[in-house]
């Protein structure tokens, strides 16, 4: 609101002084409100001040030079200026009028007709409808949980703030901070006693760093610092220190005490890049290296993270030109059951052949894949395949065989899976009861965390008769409590478990384990990574009747499968 008894701050940008005198004389004789002017010459002045503004509105003058008003307004919405700007002009033109207006002038005023009743509205009418949207604006950009910005606001600051750096030489670092093993807590104690920790972390960042520097919200428990004016990299790193320190206290949450760490990446200007999402992207990167070596670590963007940074897109950029050009392949590794090596199905394994470099390993690239979102067409195509597979074999017979292949909880968490999977099955004629679906222990997790989104995925599936089965099962933080509440027939024993290089079984008491809980819950058993007679023996010994592994035979191309196939039909007309 505009009051009367407030001092009015309007910055004239004019190039010809008679014109300035004019408004000045103006406005210095208004009753109503109180008036200070500052007169800014040319565009190049005003732009300074558009950084970082002093006043409560600006009247620009449409021409000015070889430059128009025009080009004020563009840099005004690229650096996001939050201050009204008035453009006058003594051109009577209803084309300049809507070209200000879309590039977001606040009112546009022909000088011929200036008067100071129509000058003491017009300004008076700029002031509040900013007012009004920046409002609005600050409601849309807001984490309502927290109270602190989101992705939006903290990239519009940080863009705004590289700007104002590029004109002083000034320095500005991005920290990216995330909590470690948050997942934990949300999962044991429920998700409301999750954000009220998230509330006292924030009110913890708020009281570590400057009034100057902003915080924001950009994800579950992600959230990016901007510390501007800084003197040197030790300033962001004293910064992230304090960060890791403030939040390594305990905690108390509601009837809990708990003990938080975080782990911080971080990336400089002007050192590591010059625009908000090369610094943001630097500081994710540098954050991923963080929690790679553990808990409360500090990472600065290195010449050895952009090195992988580069990998990274190169990686990218050939994921899609692979998909373009059909440069994947669908490997199926038979599984079999331990009795009497009888195959029962395969595990379809995706290869990708690059031009470049041959064939580069799922271990590479499946991880930017997934990062990328590349997976979720990555997986289409293999679902595709999938059916091909399944349909060729129809045609010639064998129609008892099922592949299973891993899909990711993006693909689940995209909501088009399941009619995917469903359409491409119909369309080739194929069963989905031929069909199994693999997904990580970490997957579960997931499907727990977002609230049964994954879970809710995998339970039409198995009522449209695909198995599930949980792969890689031993090696992240799953309980018992999560495995009876998922819907799983199988669960694959991790190959780490059974043999990494050795003769005899490599966690006999694990696998036991395993099979024990497994069948005390009705679900089936496959071992991975079977390669000697000796781990084969042992875990017929403990129980488990279904395996995978070099024992029998490494992953297959379609043709080599097809004759397996077409040998088990064959093996079973004999019976």
């Amino acid at each position: 609101m505009v009051s009367h008894k407030k001092t009015i701050r309007v910055h004239i940008v004019d190039d010809d002084p008679a014109d300035f005198l004019i408004l000045d004389e103006l406005l210095l004789g208004s009753t109503r409100y109180r008036f200070q002017l500052c007169h800014f010459g040319s565009l190049d002045e005003a732009r300074q001040e558009l950084l970082a503004p002093e006043c409560d509105v600006f009247l620009i003058d449409y021409f000015l030079g070889r430059e128009t008003a025009c080009d004020i307004l563009r840099e005004a919405r690229r650096v996001h200026c939050e201050v009204p700007i008035v453009v006058l002009t003594g051109a009577d033109s209803q084309k300049l009028d809507d070209e200000v207006l879309e590039l977001g002038a606040a009112d546009f005023l022909p000088k011929g007709e200036v008067s100071l009743p129509l000058l003491e509205r017009t300004i008076r009418h700029a002031i509040r409808h900013k007012e009004s949207e920046l409002a609005l604006q600050r409601l849309v950009k807001r984490d309502p949980l927290t109270g602190l910005g989101n992705r939006l606001l903290f990239e519009e600051i940080l863009e705004s703030s590289l700007a104002r750096c590029k004109r002083s030489g000034g320095r500005l670092g991005v920290l990216f901070l995330d909590l470690d093993r948050f997942k934990e807590i949300n999962d044991s104690l429920g998700h409301p006693t999750g954000d009220l920790l998230l509330m006292l972390i924030s009110d913890r960042l708020r009281s570590v760093v400057r009034e100057a520097d902003f915080i924001a919200r950009i994800g579950g428990d992600e959230f990016t610092i901007l510390i501007d004016d800084l003197h040197s990299a030790g300033d962001a790193l004293a910064v992230a220190h304090k960060i890791v320190v403030a939040l390594s206290h305990p905690s108390p949450v509601g009837a809990h005490e708990l003990n938080i760490t975080a782990s911080v990446g971080v990336a400089l200007y002007p050192e590591n890049g010059d625009t908000p999402i090369k610094l943001m992207q630097k500081a994710d990167i540098a954050l991923y290296e963080a929690k790679r070596k553990g808990v409360s670590k500090i990472q600065c963007f290195t010449a050895n993270l952009q090195t992988q940074l580069e990998r990274h897109l190169y990686i990218e950029k050939g994921l899609r030109h692979a998909l373009e050009h059909d440069q994947f392949e669908l490997y199926l590794q038979p599984q079999w059951t331990l009795e009497d090596q009888r195959l029962f199905g395969f595990e379809a394994l995706l290869r990708w052949h690059s031009g470049e470099e041959g064939m580069i390993s799922p271990f590479e690239f499946i991880p930017v894949a997934e990062k990328t979102g590349l997976i979720v067409p990555i997986g289409e195509w293999v679902v595709s395949k999938v059916c091909e597979y399944l349909s060729d074999w129809k045609a010639r017979g064998v129609s008892n065989c099922r592949i299973a292949l891993n899909v990711s909880p993006l693909q689940l968490k995209s909501g088009k899976f399941v009619e995917a999977i469903e359409a491409m099955a119909s369309a080739n004629g194929v069963a989905l009861d031929q069909f199994e679906v693999e997904i990580t222990e970490e997957s579960l997790l997931d499907g727990v965390e977002e609230h049964g989104r994954v879970s809710n995925e995998l339970v039409r599936l198995r009522e449209l008769g695909v198995k599930i089965a949980i792969d890689d099962f031993g090696t992240g933080y799953s309980s018992l409590r999560y495995l009876r509440q998922f819907p799983a027939d199988i669960v694959k024993i991790d190959k780490s478990f059974v043999s990494e290089g050795l003769v005899d079984l490599k966690e006999p008491e694990i696998c036991t384990a395993i099979v024990t809980m497994a069948r005390s819950l009705g679900m089936d058993v496959i071992a991975e990574g079977i390669e000697t007679p000796e781990q084969l023996l042992s875990l017929q010994k403990i129980g488990c009747l279904l395996g995978q592994g070099y024992l029998v035979s490494t992953p297959l191309n379609f043709e080599e499968a097809s004759e397996w196939a077409l040998r088990m039909r064959a093996d079973l007309e004999q019976q």
